[in-house]
């Protein structure tokens, strides 16, 4: 299962690109009938060139800004490890970048059709400081970026790997002198019937994480014991079987079981400490 909040990267560029549009068509419309006196002190010819540069100037560094970009991360594979490089490259930072930057570009353009509408030498002023400050978030996401592929240098991949991974022990796993009290099946509970078992049926996928807060209370609401046959980290293919339940009195709904476990294409630090040493592994190899 797939969890909601973890969608495909090029919905985050698409959203800005969409918003920005919505924006380019809706704000000089209501500005010019509501600010209908309001306007820019800018002539009409620098604001037709300002735009026109904004727009052009975007479009050519988002291209040359993240074929750079790309470049330093395949090659950085070479030195790293393919999986971490393929992780960072997957940073929402950078899909919110070029979602920055695609939106300066197409509000630029749409405020451009409304400089100098029907002859009015009139340039909205509204809108013309949105473009101002988008032109802004762009320099402040592209300042980002270069901080970002700085991450690349060695002794700041190791530590971030390493800080990675201590996260996740420390949040996994409690400390010797801790209270917390964790429910432990009886160890013959294998002894009861096999009443239900999950099985994968998809593609090649990897086990994110699992919630066991609602695996528990599956547990406690079917009477029964869960088994977790596959680890965080495990790849799995068709026909692996996922979950077990033993002598639970009533079958637990399948959908319920499979929304408790994350699946996805490739391995992450959320609750997988052994990510993080496979990661150095490679590094150090």
């Amino acid at each position: 299962m797939k969890s909601p909040l973890r969608f495909s990267t090029w919905v985050i560029p698409l959203s800005y690109a969409v918003v920005a549009v919505a924006a380019g068509m809706v704000f000089p419309r209501l500005e010019t009938p509501i600010f209908h006196g309001l306007g820019s002190t800018v002539t009409v010819s620098a604001a037709m060139a300002i735009y026109s540069s904004v727009a052009s100037g975007m479009l050519a560094l988002t291209a040359v800004v993240f074929s750079l970009a790309f470049v330093m991360i395949q090659f950085s594979a070479t030195a790293y490890s393919p999986r971490l490089v393929l992780w960072i490259s997957r940073d929402p930072f950078m899909w919110h970048a070029v979602g920055v930057f695609t939106a300066t570009f197409l509000y630029a353009i749409a405020a451009l059709a409304w400089v100098d509408r029907s002859g009015s030498g009139r340039v909205p002023l509204i809108s013309s400081w949105v473009v101002i400050g988008l032109l802004l978030a762009s320099v402040a996401m592209f300042v980002g970026l270069i901080e970002r592929i700085g991450l690349l240098q060695i002794n700041r991949m190791l530590t971030f790997t390493g800080n990675q991974g201590r996260k996740v022990i420390e949040a996994i796993y409690p400390e010797l002198d801790s209270r917390t009290t964790l429910a432990v099946p009886p160890e013959d509970f294998r002894r009861l019937a096999v009443t239900q078992t999950l099985i994968h049926s998809a593609q090649p996928e990897v086990i994110q994480a699992f919630n066991p807060v609602a695996l528990i209370g599956l547990a406690k609401t079917s009477g029964g014991i869960i088994e977790m046959l596959a680890a965080v980290g495990d790849t799995v293919v068709d026909l692996t079987p996922l979950l077990r339940v033993f002598g639970a009195p009533q079958p637990i709904d399948e959908g319920a079981l499979a929304n408790t476990i994350e699946m996805g294409e490739e391995r992450t630090f959320e609750q997988d400490p052994k990510y993080a040493i496979r990661l150095l592994v490679d590094i150090a190899m």
